[in-house]
């Protein structure tokens, strides 16, 4: 007889004055509720609604330097300088690598998003939203993205640069949380306004981000074509004690660079997609990595094709999140003596999914009374330790069996 205590009648009955002391905090809604209370101007327009220009929305907006309140304030712009990326991404919360991508890259890159997105336009397979098209799992799509992801400089000429900047801001050991293109097509509606790390929230970081983007410029981008939306500064919450995350913001500007300016900027920033208020698309890449502990946006472990595995490094590997741990990403135990370090043969998710590309089979419910029975090397498991688990010598193997059998 199970005790009524644990009923779900007797649970309810004492729903209401249960003690919860996280619950306000939980049900907050920040950082949104403050930012939109103090800021209704950042409101988004719904589906369907026609655009009110000349009323102050957020998306009614212009650069930088025709901007009434930002054209006499020193904001980020193209450099090569380290030591000024990382003053800006630290003031204002984003900073501008100057040719970050050569105009050969640029353009090559330009000319496989391009041609990707339309096609899976025609096969009615894309995913499009009234702001913008997104093409997904770019890593089986092209070997450049491959090269993106990897900082290789054959793909992104400053690799190495951004490399460094992400290892500052976050820490060594960071994974992709996603890489994917942003379209904006002609007429398109504006982004709602958003920090890329809110799914986190209500939990604010504000020592510092857990995630930072890398944006991909390939063409121009103005108030015209849909140059992104930004707020600079807001990546530092400003609102009073007990009055919520934020307060009053000042107006976005929309993103002003020539194409191969490589845009990074921290997951605390509000940003959207803006208006294209031309006859062409506007494409840009964005590449967001995260600490390692985080949950990915994209699940490489299951979207990466064989073919792009059968290729990957170990630091590839490593940044799809293909690499176990004792705190992370285990199968059936697998990956528990896993190091954390980039090739380490004890916790390749790699050669657990080279197993599920075959027909991966589970360890499932055993019993001394017909162990006999079973046949082992059907497991998957069994197979991949095999191969993997270095520690998993025959002395190791030895006094596992002679510990004493329950009794």
């Amino acid at each position: 007889m199970i005790p009524n205590e644990f009923t779900p009648e007797a649970l309810s009955a004492v729903q209401t004055d249960a003690f919860r002391p996280y619950q306000s905090f939980l049900q907050s809604g920040e950082p949104y509720l403050s930012i939109f209370i103090n800021n209704p101007w950042l409101l988004p327009p719904k589906d369907g609604d026609a655009l009110d220009w000349g009323k102050g929305w957020y998306y009614d907006t212009t650069v930088a330097r025709k901007h009434e309140y930002w054209r006499d304030i020193d904001l980020p712009t193209p450099t090569k300088d380290l030591q000024q990326l990382g003053r800006d991404l630290h003031e204002w919360g984003f900073c501008l690598i100057e040719d970050g991508l050569s105009a050969e890259q640029c353009s090559r890159i330009r000319e496989r998003v391009a041609d990707q997105a339309a096609a899976e336009r025609a096969l009615g397979i894309g995913y499009l939203v009234s702001s913008q098209q997104h093409v997904w799992s770019l890593v089986n799509k092209g070997a450049d993205f491959v090269g993106l992801l990897q900082h290789d400089p054959d793909s992104v000429q400053a690799g190495p640069m951004i490399e460094r900047i992400l290892d500052e801001t976050l820490g060594t050991g960071w994974n992709h949380f996603s890489l994917l293109a942003n379209i904006s097509y002609p007429g398109c509606y504006p982004q709602p306004m958003h920090q890329d790390q809110t799914w986190v929230a209500p939990i604010h970081t504000h020592e510092a981000p857990i995630l930072v983007n890398s944006m991909y410029i390939l063409q121009d981008v103005d108030e015209r074509n849909g140059g992104t939306l930004l707020v600079p500064g807001s990546h530092r919450a400003n609102g009073e004690p007990g009055k919520g995350l934020y307060g009053a913001l000042p107006r976005p500007i929309n993103l002003e660079a020539p194409a191969g300016t490589v845009l990074m900027f921290d997951g605390r920033l509000l940003h959207g997609g803006a208006v294209n208020h031309t006859d062409d698309h506007r494409y840009v890449l964005t590449n967001s990595v995260v600490k390692p502990w985080a949950r990915q946006q994209e699940s490489f472990l299951l979207g990466v094709s064989p073919e792009v595995l059968a290729e990957a490094t170990d630091k590839l590997l490593w940044r799809l999140g293909l690499q176990s741990m004792i705190t992370a990403n285990l199968v059936e135990g697998y990956g528990y003596r896993g190091t954390a370090q980039s090739g380490d043969a004890n916790g390749s998710l790699a050669a657990v999914r080279r197993r599920f590309d075959g027909a991966y089979r589970h360890v499932g419910e055993l019993s001394m009374a017909t162990v006999h029975e079973v046949d082992v090397e059907q497991f998957s498991l069994v197979q991949i330790q095999r191969e993997q688990e270095t520690f998993r010598t025959e002395e190791h193997l030895r006094h596992m069996r002679e510990l004493p059998a329950p009794t």
